[in-house]
């Protein structure tokens, strides 16, 4: 019984290890924080610590001076310690090029102060969470069928979608008034979201992504308007229709006009070629006589290059 309660004295008068739990952004770097609380200055020449994963490769060594000795090839130059810093119990490291294979990870720093009295320590344990963000969604809208629909991709973790319409109030659609499409890339792991509710005319229509690691919401939205009609891939406008049915009519307008004057010119030509004729061979009419290119008229005989009218016998008498 006595055992019992000497090791139960013990394990509560040993420094418990500080837990922490942080967030990394795929692509970029996290910092895995540890501090050993000294009081007093400490001789980096005594020092020795290292952080491991949970599966005990290590990611960063420091042995009294020495950098990355028993390093991970998995952690190679993507760890960085603080040297400028340790000597006042700052062990915390960087982490660059967070991945997706670093998620829920735990890592542990251990410590030791070798000198009289040799210190271990286990200061700290720390749960890496990953997390990417989602780009702002496009939110289109098809007036054909009605229908709203909003995309975004390259996100994590499976994110939360949720709709609001505003009419005559704002509201938050039901789970059953929208249908979402969420599915993981095969390659990056990485979320592509499709989701899509029906609309009626004039409704304020907002699209919200929630990541539930980064706790941010990335919102978008639109409003349906009765004058514009937005197809899936998002562009064509019902104002332009009457400009398209006006030019042709325009032009035949245009051809109708010119071929009632071409018509009225052709109509005065002929008038005009008529009377000419009449002046030249006379109001009672008469007859043309053709020897060669020479024309008789009244006895005279004139060559000329054009035939000319020359008057009825009886005429002729007459004078």
């Amino acid at each position: 019984m006595a055992i019992l309660i000497l090791i139960s004295i013990l394990l509560l008068s040993a420094p418990a290890a500080s837990e922490n739990e942080v967030t990394g952004i795929i692509g970029e770097s996290v910092l895995l924080s540890c501090d050993l609380k000294s009081s007093t200055a400490i001789d980096t020449a005594r020092l020795r610590f290292h952080w491991q994963d949970e599966s005990e490769r290590v990611l960063y060594s420091f042995n009294i001076g020495e950098e990355n000795q028993h390093q991970d090839s998995l952690y190679t130059n993507r760890t960085k310690a603080f040297r400028s810093e340790m000597s006042s119990g700052n062990i915390s490291i960087k982490l660059n090029h967070v991945t997706l294979e670093d998620k829920q990870k735990v890592y542990r720093a251990f410590a030791t102060l070798f000198g009289e009295d040799d210190k271990h320590i286990h200061p700290c344990r720390t749960t890496l969470l990953v997390a990417a963000r989602f780009p702002t969604p496009s939110v289109t809208v098809n007036k054909t069928n009605m229908n709203s629909t909003c995309s975004t991709q390259g996100g994590y973790p499976q994110p939360t979608v949720t709709w609001t319409i505003q009419d005559r109030g704002n509201r938050t659609l039901d789970p059953w008034e929208v249908q979402t499409n969420i599915t993981p890339d095969s390659e990056s792991g990485l979320y592509s979201v499709w989701s899509q509710v029906n609309i009626t005319e004039n409704q304020t229509v907002t699209c919200h992504i929630f990541n539930p690691v980064l706790r941010e919401t990335v919102s978008n939205t639109t409003i349906v308007s009765p004058s514009i009609n937005t197809d899936p891939a998002g562009d064509v406008q019902e104002g332009f229709t009457p400009i398209i049915i006006a030019v042709p009519v325009l032009f035949i307008t245009v051809v109708i006009i010119t071929v009632v004057i071409i018509t009225v010119l052709i109509i005065l030509f002929c008038f005009g070629v008529y009377f000419v004729y009449k002046k030249r061979c006379g109001a009672s009419g008469g007859t043309i006589k053709v020897e060669g290119n020479n024309h008789q008229r009244n006895g005279n005989v004139e060559t000329e290059i054009l035939d000319r009218c020359r008057r009825a016998p009886d005429n002729l008498e007459a004078d």
